[in-house]
């Protein structure tokens, strides 16, 4: 059997063999040295056969893998968030049946890149309540400040109440002797004594002020994240006034002094705590 070679054939699959040895040969390498590969986030590069080689740098914030150091410091939300992920999001608070989105608790960075639950500086506003005293022998004004939100881990409430008037049968001082802080909510069946501060203030004449500071002493946590209530404070006080007791015998009175002791209770007022953490 004779077999029959296209001559034709043959001459064009050597003519492609030298092509493709021709252009093989004519390719420009990568590069000469490590210095000509590109250079990529989180990667180390090296010249191998003329050929740039990468390989995945550790401990390198960008790579992809949550490392325990990246970038030289502890590897976290805050310090990495390319590869840990954003520190953000809001807290749930449950409201009655319902679970929804805290007003105010949120995911943040705090100042040592850790990634922690609570409120920042600037969701804090603070409030100021003006409350008149008049118990008929002095009158004074009462400014209780605290903030919305409240942390009851760290804030506090704090008074400034001022004698602004007496009458003339009372004998200075007025003494500030005890505060109490009240509390209602929908998760409490009654009103929570929840701070309690033994005072030994004095007001002397009248303009004279005394300032209070009081957190949470007796340790109140809210239930949940978020916790709207109703607070009021009474403060308990006491002061000397004349009574007359008798009269002399040209019909001039007589007085005495006596020590009255008495309790202001103030208007309720609307807090809004926050449990951090």
């Amino acid at each position: 059997m004779v077999i029959k070679i296209n001559r034709n054939r043959i001459i064009l699959f050597v003519l492609l063999v030298i092509a493709l040895v021709t252009i093989s040969g004519c390719t420009k390498p990568e590069c000469k040295t490590s210095a000509d590969c590109l250079s990529k986030a989180c990667t180390l590069s090296k010249c191998e056969s003329k050929k740039c080689v990468y390989t995945q740098q550790p401990n390198c914030c960008g790579n992809g893998a949550k490392d325990s150091i990246e970038n030289g410091k502890q590897g976290n939300q805050c310090t990495c968030p390319q590869d840990y992920g954003k520190c953000e999001g809001k807290a749930k608070t449950r409201v009655g049946s319902r679970e929804e989105d805290a007003a105010y608790v949120h995911y943040y960075c705090s100042a040592d890149n850790q990634c922690v639950l609570g409120t920042e500086s600037k969701d804090i506003a603070p409030q100021n309540f003006l409350d008149a005293i008049d118990i008929g022998f002095f009158k004074a004004s009462s400014v209780v400040k605290y903030n919305k939100p409240f942390d009851v881990s760290k804030d506090s409430f704090e008074f400034k109440i001022t004698l602004d008037d007496t009458s003339k049968d009372l004998i200075l001082p007025a003494e500030l002797t005890k505060l109490k802080l009240l509390y209602s909510s929908d998760y409490s069946r009654s009103e929570l004594l929840i701070a309690e501060k033994d005072l030994g203030n004095s007001l002397n004449t009248i303009g004279d002020s005394a300032r209070i500071s009081t957190p949470l002493t007796l340790g109140y946590k809210p239930q949940e994240l978020e916790e709207t209530g109703s607070l009021r404070y009474i403060v308990d006080y006491t002061y000397t006034k004349q009574v007359v007791s008798g009269r002399t015998v040209n019909g001039t009175n007589i007085y005495s002094n006596e020590q009255v002791r008495g309790t202001f209770n103030s208007p309720s007022k609307q807090v809004f705590f926050v449990r951090n953490g």
